[in-house]
């Protein structure tokens, strides 16, 4: 499932609304740490994304600013996680391959639960 890149907080709070579960990278162009994490970020897509279910989702901090000061963006990248709607407490800062891995994982076992209805 490819990552959604997130061009407005209308259009992130409507797939926040309707997945259950979502990663959320927060990034820029201009930023090299995000570029070298984000094949790993979509590989994770990739390989765990569910539709209507798990969706993984990316926004540039230059072009959706209410989005950014709404996550309380202050480094880059960011990776936020949410489930039914809500922010949760697991996030990652940084280009940290073993802390992405790790959360994410994380987040899928309580999606792929969610799903089978434990």
């Amino acid at each position: 499932m490819p990552v959604v890149t997130i061009t407005s907080k209308a259009q992130f709070d409507e797939l926040v609304a309707k997945t259950p579960f979502v990663a959320v990278q927060a990034s820029a162009s201009w930023c090299g740490p995000c570029r070298a994490i984000s094949p790993l970020f979509a590989k994770h897509s990739d390989t765990l994304g569910a539709d209507n279910h798990f969706a993984f989702a990316k926004f540039d901090t230059d072009d959706v600013p209410d989005l950014t000061g709404e996550l309380g963006v202050r480094s880059l990248p960011t990776f936020f996680f949410f489930e039914n709607g809500n922010k949760t407490d697991s996030s990652v800062v940084g280009a940290n391959p073993p802390a992405l891995n790790k959360t994410v994982a994380e987040v899928s076992e309580r999606a792929k639960a969610a799903a089978a209805g434990n």
